[in-house]
């Protein structure tokens, strides 16, 4: 599983126009970690982060970052952001603001250790975007860590301003409410238009609902025979209704702190276990969590793209409509 191009690209400029982030105004004198002379720009280029670290320089962050605070920073691999479509050519043409936003998703305020984080699943930290990002430990103790169902693929690499953990995806910002977070998806135009006629975007955009939601793409669609959103739109609105909330698991139906489930939760937590659905009737949660399976499907759909959030929950796309 993937997190996909569009969405990344998408919820960065989404967010890079709407956050204010104040200039880090943090008292200069800072305790530094004893007998490390670098900072956390130059450790991440040292450590095999060259595109992270040469993020950094584009957003001017890595002279900020020598002289203000402590920092604890989520850093992508290069193959991580590889994988998002991000080469360091893409970043050097970037808005600088834009590739701030971007690393600000990566950073929290002060200095910790991947074992002093609380193991959630999905404990809530803050970072400078101030916005959310989720910690969970698989195991007790932990053995792994995962943020926002991202792998911690190497941890606590100390610089003199903070400390650095690698990890196995890009965190993109989460995008707006869930109606703007679909829309920004070509693939999902079927489904946004499914919503609406079932009257249902007011609903998956309520902030109290912390939904986790799978989304099947168009062609899902199309195989469940809706030919085009003309088939969408003449479809009875009470049936599709139906079908939809069939697609989202309610934050009671979950057991992490913050009750969503990222892909890391969908396999070490869920896997080979029915969880019920808004719609009142439980999915099956494939064994690996990689799949998922209506009770009338004859098939489990995939789970194509993982991990997008939005304002109140997390979305993952599947290449077949689930039917109850």
């Amino acid at each position: 599983m993937k997190l996909n191009k569009l969405f990344l690209s998408a919820s960065i400029v989404l967010l890079a126009a709407v956050t204010v982030v104040s200039c880090d105004k943090r008292d200069n004198n800072v305790a530094y970690a004893p007998g490390i002379s670098a900072n956390v720009a130059t450790v991440a280029e040292n450590n095999g982060l060259t595109i992270f670290a040469g993020a950094m320089r584009r957003a001017g962050m890595d002279s900020t970052f020598a002289y203000l605070g402590q920092y604890t920073i989520f850093a992508p691999t290069d193959s991580a952001f590889a994988a998002a479509g991000i080469s360091a050519s893409a970043i050097a043409s970037l808005p600088v603001e834009t590739v701030r936003v971007l690393l600000r998703n990566h950073i929290l305020s002060g200095r910790t250790t991947l074992m002093s984080f609380l193991p959630g699943p999905n404990a809530a930290y803050t970072n400078l975007n101030r916005d959310t990002l989720f910690v969970t430990g698989v195991g007790t103790p932990p053995t792994a860590f995962y943020i926002n169902g991202r792998k911690v693929t190497q941890t606590d690499i100390a610089a003199n301003n903070g400390v650095i953990h690698k990890i196995a995806g890009v965190l993109a910002p989460a995008g707006g409410n869930f109606m703007t977070t679909i829309g920004a998806a070509t693939n999902l135009t079927f489904f946004a238009a499914a919503i609406n006629r079932a009257n249902l975007a007011n609903t998956f955009n309520t902030v109290g609902n912390r939904w986790t939601v799978f989304a099947p793409t168009n062609a899902a669609f199309q195989a469940a025979g809706f030919a085009d959103i003309a088939a969408i739109n003449a479809a009875d609105p009470t049936t599709l209704a139906n079908i939809l909330r069939y697609h989202a698991l309610p934050a009671a139906s979950l057991v992490s702190s913050n009750r969503i489930a990222f892909s890391s939760d969908l396999a070490a937590r869920y896997g080979g276990t029915s969880i019920n659905t808004v719609q009142g009737t439980p999915v099956l949660i494939g064994a690996g969590g990689t799949t998922v399976k209506g009770t009338s499907n004859a098939t489990a759909a995939t789970i194509t793209v993982s991990d997008i959030l939005y304002r109140s929950g997390v979305l993952h796309v599947i290449d077949k409509v689930l039917m109850p």
